[in-house]
């Protein structure tokens, strides 16, 4: 009996040592249902796996709240095994508790939306859709010319001048040779049709620039790549000076040309984005200087013994830069006060390098305004935070596990136990 006693009182102190951090320093909150988080009527129906199915991006369309999610199934041009990205989008009035799902017959890869409208690029096809809600359907608006050699692929859609603008690649397809070579179009839509506005590339000698996302910026495109950084257009391309590498990062050849930039966002008139990859640096661009500047690289240490030298070394060289931020980082939004970064934690941060009163301005700070996510050993959800959006008063955040709302006037509260920066033991 005593043996069981002490069994069962390790078992309870384990539970508690292993409770996460977040949990225990909020653990005595109450959860109050007018102050901070609230769980959104959207409830995404995961796999069984819980490895696809959550939600990924969210878009603010008119008065509609767009929601998308990472959807796998399986397709006859694949596998019979859901390993083909059907991504699924449903949308809801603003203030309504309906959730329509918005399908098409049309193989969609990708989904884009603001004030102007919802769009979707399809896979193989090189169609690109827009959603009639009066209709209650897809429309087709532009459809890449057939091409016995190959087929195209919708990357993205960016509006520029309060018109879409398309990214589309795909690789030649022929029985002679496996030729790789990408092929890349870019369209344009105007008052008399889509034009062409692909820029001259050589394929075989690299790898063309395939934006994923743009924002529009003082009568300019801006748009960001997953391989070729970010490229700027009004009236004919320009490549924008290359994301920072560290010169220590030996890891990197000098010569490399990757350079993946995952967000983009406007805020108080300036661009920034999310780095190379989901853990790199959140950058301020100059568009003055054309240069970037990192906004959450707070403090760097150095180990002066690592031989740098010695090729097994630490490519790091001992260089470690401690970031106020979430570690992973997937997306950007603004308010038109404040910048949010959302990530791997729950909960987004919020910029305090410009955020005013009642804190003043904070130098590459950054707060999480956790509040009332979690109380008594529960949580609204605990799983990474994909994508958001801001509209009028609230925060709108595609969770993995749920829609979650945040009313910003809640904010300074919500943010008033934080640190702005890092602690290094």
């Amino acid at each position: 009996m005593k043996n069981l006693c002490v069994f069962l009182l390790a078992l309870l102190l384990f539970a508690c040592f292993d409770e996460s951090s977040v949990t225990q320093a909020y653990r005595e909150k109450e959860y109050d249902p007018d102050f901070g988080w609230r769980k959104g009527d959207f409830i995404p129906v995961l796999d069984e796996s819980k490895s696809f199915g959550g939600l990924k991006s969210i878009y603010h369309v008119g008065d509609r709240i767009v929601l998308v999610d990472d959807y796998w199934s399986s397709n006859e041009y694949t596998s019979l095994e859901p390993g083909t990205n059907t991504p699924r989008v449903f949308a809801s009035k603003i203030g309504s508790t309906h959730w329509d799902a918005l399908v098409s017959s049309e193989w969609i890869r990708y989904v884009y939306g603001d004030s102007t409208g919802l769009y979707a690029g399809t896979q193989l096809s090189g169609k690109v859709l827009k959603y009639d809600f009066d209709r209650s359907t897809w429309d087709v608006i532009y459809a890449h010319p057939f091409d016995s050699l190959g087929l195209y692929n919708v990357y993205g859609i960016a509006i520029y001048q309060g018109r879409p603008v398309v990214c589309l690649a795909g690789f030649e397809d022929r029985t002679d040779k496996r030729n790789e070579t990408i092929k890349l179009a870019m369209k344009m839509q105007t008052d008399t049709g889509w034009v062409d506005i692909t820029y001259n590339y050589d394929s075989p000698k690299e790898n063309p620039m395939q934006f994923h996302k743009g924002v529009e910026l003082n009568g300019k495109l801006y748009t960001i790549s997953g391989a070729r950084g970010m490229w700027r257009y009004g009236g004919s391309w320009k490549k924008i000076e290359k994301t920072p590498i560290p010169n220590w990062a030996t890891w990197v050849d000098k010569n490399d040309t990757t350079e993946g930039i995952m967000d983009i966002v406007v805020h108080k008139n300036k661009i920034y984005v999310i780095g190379q990859y989901s853990s790199t640096s959140i950058l301020e661009y100059d568009e003055s200087l054309d240069l970037w500047n990192p906004i959450d690289s707070v403090i760097e240490t150095y180990n002066e013994t690592i031989d740098t030298t010695d090729p097994f070394a630490d490519p790091y060289r001992g260089h470690r830069v401690y970031k106020s931020g979430p570690f992973n980082r997937f997306s950007l939004a603004s308010d038109g006060k404040h910048l949010f970064v959302a990530g791997s934690d729950a909960a987004p941060y919020v910029y305090m390098g410009d955020y005013g009163e009642p804190y003043g301005n904070e130098e590459k700070g950054w707060r999480w305004f956790f509040g009332n996510l979690c109380s008594h050993l529960s949580c609204l959800v605990r799983d990474a935070s994909f994508d958001m959006v801001a509209v009028g008063d609230t925060l709108y955040v595609a969770n993995w596990e749920a829609l979650l709302k945040f009313p910003l006037k809640d904010l300074d509260e919500a943010i008033s136990d934080q640190e702005s920066y890092p602690s290094i033991e």
